[in-house]
């Protein structure tokens, strides 16, 4: 029912499962270091449809921003100024307030001890460097995802909740009526779907809301029970509300919440389905949804009053399909199509609303989560595939809408 590593507030985001794994003590704040950690760079041409190789480009710092509008009085405006990355990072998770500063949580080896633990690493310059910040004690297991709304204000869950208000200095733990399975905050307001503890198969949800940097979670009532497969996504103030359940209904909100309108949805009852905005700010919205056999492409040029087929005729998706969507126009698509006797590309690429796709990475890589944060940059969490096992994780960028990918390379 979840639909994770959100690209944060006020960008879109599209989501897939993350990599958990065991251990503590990447929590502790690490210690201030100018020492960089070796990296092998590449010339390599960036990623093709038949190579198993990404250029390890570094990102360029972006011109241009697009910062969350949450109001604070608080005079600090940056977190800590962080430390040491973690050895053998793989991100897992991705966040962003802007083209210029994002989030990763990921796993990495223990700054003390042994094993893998839960890291997090900052960049604010556009990936050209990154530095490692405090991450909440846990197990790499209590917390797989990781949203900020602005530059102070973050959560980790899934499956508990924690919340920062100094940028990753600390964390405290939020009590939840269940597991937290999703998250999104933009415009001031952060929401979640919890599941139930006592509820088999999550079938009793609830969506909860609250205002960036308090603590205080509300119910939100809906016209329609909020069940098993449900889904949201945010769009600046418009919240998209994907009731899940036998009767999957898209819910509309422009108020935070206060009041629900009901829209068409392009969904199977009881079946896997998301909703996705675009990223260019229009009411645009993309929907995966599976039917059991294959998955449908779906797309709306009017926020879900109407929608139409974005699938090829000849080829449908795995049931298993994500979305990421820079227009009415461009959308990423992975796993890519299903044709007879191929395995399906890791993505494939729409220009023209999903009449035809074409493929932009191939079966030998996996994608975890790609998502924009304007119509023209992209980000995705890969990894290659090799011999049916799969890689290390890494995080790709896209300058030119998904057309092309290069390797970010997490150092200092």
């Amino acid at each position: 029912m979840t639909r994770k590593h959100d690209l944060a507030p006020g960008l879109v985001v599209a989501a897939m499962a993350a990599l958990a794994l065991t251990a503590a003590a990447c929590s502790s704040t690490p210690a201030a270091s100018t020492t960089s950690t070796t990296t092998t760079t590449s010339t390599t041409p960036s990623i093709t449809t038949s190579s198993t190789t990404l250029a390890t480009t570094t990102a360029t710092a972006a011109t241009t921003s697009t910062t969350s509008t949450t109001p604070s009085t608080r005079t600090a405006t940056t977190g800590p100024n962080g430390g040491v990355i973690p050895a053998d990072f793989q991100p897992a998770s991705f966040t962003s307030v802007s083209l210029d500063e994002w989030w990763l949580l990921g796993t990495a080896r223990c700054l003390s001890g042994s094993g893998t633990c839960d890291a997090i690493v900052r960049t604010t310059d556009g990936g050209s460097s990154f530095v490692g910040i405090p991450s909440p004690p846990v197990s790499a297991t209590d917390v797989t995802q990781l949203r900020f709304a602005n530059a102070l204000d973050g959560y980790a869950f899934d499956p508990e909740l924690w919340a920062t208000t100094n940028g990753g200095t600390s964390w405290t733990k939020i009590a939840t009526t269940g597991e937290v399975t999703e998250l999104e905050a933009a415009d001031g307001e952060a929401y979640v779907l919890t599941c139930a503890t006592s509820s088999a198969s999550c079938q009793s949800v609830e969506l909860l809301s609250s205002q960036v940097g308090t603590r205080d979670w509300q119910k939100v009532s809906t016209p329609t029970p909020v069940e098993y497969h449900a889904q949201f996504a945010l769009s600046g103030e418009d919240l998209y509300l994907l009731a899940g359940g036998e009767n999957d209904v898209l819910l509309y909100s422009a108020d935070k919440g206060a009041s629900f309108a009901t829209r068409a949805s392009p969904c199977h009852p009881s079946l896997d389905c998301s909703v996705t905005p675009a990223a260019d700010g229009t009411p645009t919205l993309w929907s995966a949804a599976a039917t059991g056999t294959e998955a449908g492409a779906w797309v709306s040029d009017n926020g879900g009053q109407t929608w139409h087929t974005a699938s090829p005729l000849m080829a449908g998706f795995p049931n298993s399909l994500g979305l990421a969507a820079a227009s009415s126009s461009v959308a990423l698509a992975w796993p890519g199509q299903q044709t007879s006797g191929e395995l399906p590309a890791a993505m494939d690429r729409t220009a023209n609303g999903g009449k035809s796709y074409s493929t932009v990475l191939s079966s030998a890589w996996i994608v975890l989560w790609a998502g924009f944060s304007d119509p023209a940059r992209a980000y995705a969490i890969v990894a290659a595939m090799d011999t049916g096992a799969r890689g290390p994780t890494r995080l790709a960028e896209s300058i030119n809408g998904g057309v092309t990918w290069h390797q970010v390379v997490i150092k200092s």
